[in-house]
């Protein structure tokens, strides 16, 4: 899902290439869908939180897929779908690690964190985008990079705890994947090979995250809800979290 592409669609990328890039958006999607529902099982006033952090990462992958199409078949340029991509993302992601912490802690942690460092790095692309005159997104893919490694690593150690190896296994692919392909897509003139190299491998990435979410709900759903306390009424109450 992450993506941060310097390329020009235009003369790099065909047609096929550029629909292609649907698919791991879908894959995620559904992953997400179904990991808000690990979430209602568990901790359901996360639910909501989870289920709109899911769609919004899927929102700003469909924009930039919706882009890439757009230009790869007529150059028909439409910059604000290829930048919504990392606002939705960098918020969304924030969102769902909030929510799968939670799930695993069994209790809703502080959200304090996962507010103000999205918004923080929006903040800062916004200054860096008006200071330069031009569109400055690296703020934003770090927290989106910084969200979907704690969502990852949050959810990998819950599988392996559980004994269930080969889950805790895609989610460190998904988790690794989903931070190395974004350099690797960003760099210029690459061959088509291997550009449908590179997106065949982000759509088996999100492949691992889909399989991951659904022994992830129905590991959850088995335990059943857990209590809702916040970590801020631990520390008052002096509950060790």
């Amino acid at each position: 899902m992450i993506a941060a592409s310097a390329i020009d669609v235009c003369t790099e990328y065909n047609l096929p290439l550029a629909v292609e890039d649907f698919v791991p958006v879908i894959l995620a999607g559904a992953a997400f869908v179904i990991l808000a529902g690990a979430v209602r099982a568990r901790i359901p006033r996360a639910y909501g939180i989870a289920l709109a952090g899911g769609l919004l990462v899927t929102l700003g992958g469909l924009a930039k897929a919706t882009w890439k199409t757009l230009v790869a078949s007529g150059c028909w340029d439409y910059p604000i779908l290829e930048n919504l991509l990392f606002p939705c993302i960098a918020g969304g992601f924030a969102a769902v690690a909030w929510a799968a912490m939670s799930m695993v802690k069994g209790r809703e942690v502080s959200p304090w964190p996962y507010v103000l460092f999205p918004a923080a790095a929006g903040i800062g692309a916004a200054w860096m985008s008006i200071s330069s005159g031009s569109y400055e997104n690296w703020p934003l893919l770090i927290a989106a990079a910084v969200g979907a490694s704690v969502l990852g690593i949050t959810l990998a150690v819950a599988a392996f705890k559980a004994g269930k190896t080969s889950v805790g296994v895609l989610l460190v692919i998904y988790t690794v994947g989903t931070n190395c392909l974004p350099p690797l897509a960003a760099q210029p003139d690459q061959s088509l090979e291997l550009q449908w190299g590179e997106q065949l491998t982000n759509s088996a990435v999100q492949l691992c995250f889909l399989l991951s979410a659904l022994w992830l709900r129905e590991h959850f759903t088995r335990l059943g809800p857990a209590s809702t306390r916040t970590a801020a009424a631990d520390d008052t109450t002096g509950v060790t979290a």
